[in-house]
């Protein structure tokens, strides 16, 4: 077999080197560059086109900024009918003395969006602020309510604590009410009692024992002594109540 009929040979595989297309070797690298060269048009596109968005608010800009002169056709025909510079228009020249001014529309939304959407916002925002404002006072007043409560339990614990003390120093055997001595852990007490116990609010209990124990004992729980007689808590005590003291 000849060195040219055989397929294993250098000369068939130089020759099957030569024949191979140029497209499938260089394929890779020119698809590599063709990717660079679109995102480089893409890059100037976008730089011309920011470019040409300045020039032209620049140009809105100057406009707007510059009076009306005498060459524009507008101005012209004011002048025509005895218009002048500065004076308001009119017969009693009591009208404008500038044009309106001009809000330039840079948005694609409808006419009046705009100023809807900032009305809902500011709506929006100020009843926010009703809420919270609403939400502090409310917290504000839990807390205090929540403290005068305690003021008020202390006092009555108080009060009762005393008053158990001075009646069983006088030799009363049992309270004018179950509550105004302090409660005892017996298991024998009836459901009528408890009831009564809680038939009062937590102020008026407060009130009724501090008057008992003035009465009876002569003793104010805030002053914290046992006064003389009744004259003596008359002249000496500042009064009845945590807020006289």
């Amino acid at each position: 077999m000849s060195d040219e009929d055989d397929y294993m040979s250098d000369k068939f595989l130089q020759g099957s080197e030569k024949s191979t297309p140029t497209s499938l070797i260089y394929r890779h690298a020119d698809k590599r560059k063709l990717e660079i060269m679109k995102k480089k048009i893409e890059i100037e596109a976008k730089l011309k086109e920011n470019s040409i968005k300045h020039i032209e608010e620049e140009k809105r800009e100057a406009g707007l900024s510059s009076a009306i002169t005498s060459s524009n056709k507008g101005f012209e025909m004011l002048m025509k009918m005895g218009y002048k510079p500065g004076q308001g228009i009119g017969k009693t020249e009591s009208g404008r003395t500038e044009p309106i001014g001009l809000e330039v529309k840079l948005g694609r939304q409808g006419l009046g969006k705009e100023v809807k959407k900032k009305e809902r916002k500011a709506k929006d925002n100020s009843l926010n602020d009703k809420l919270d404002n609403k939400s502090v006072t409310n917290f504000r007043d839990r807390i205090a309510q929540r403290r005068a409560e305690q003021l008020l339990k202390a006092d009555l614990y108080k009060s009762q604590k005393v008053c158990q003390q001075l009646d069983v120093q006088n030799k009363i055997e049992e309270p004018r009410e179950t509550w105004f001595w302090l409660p005892q852990d017996d298991e024998s007490d009836s459901e009528s009692e408890k009831e009564d116990d809680d038939s009062l609010p937590i102020d008026e209990k407060l009130e009724i024992l501090t008057k008992y124990l003035r009465e009876k004992h002569f003793y104010c729980i805030w002053c914290g002594v046992a006064f003389q007689n009744e004259d003596d808590v008359r002249d000496n005590c500042p009064g009845s109540t945590r807020n006289d003291h």
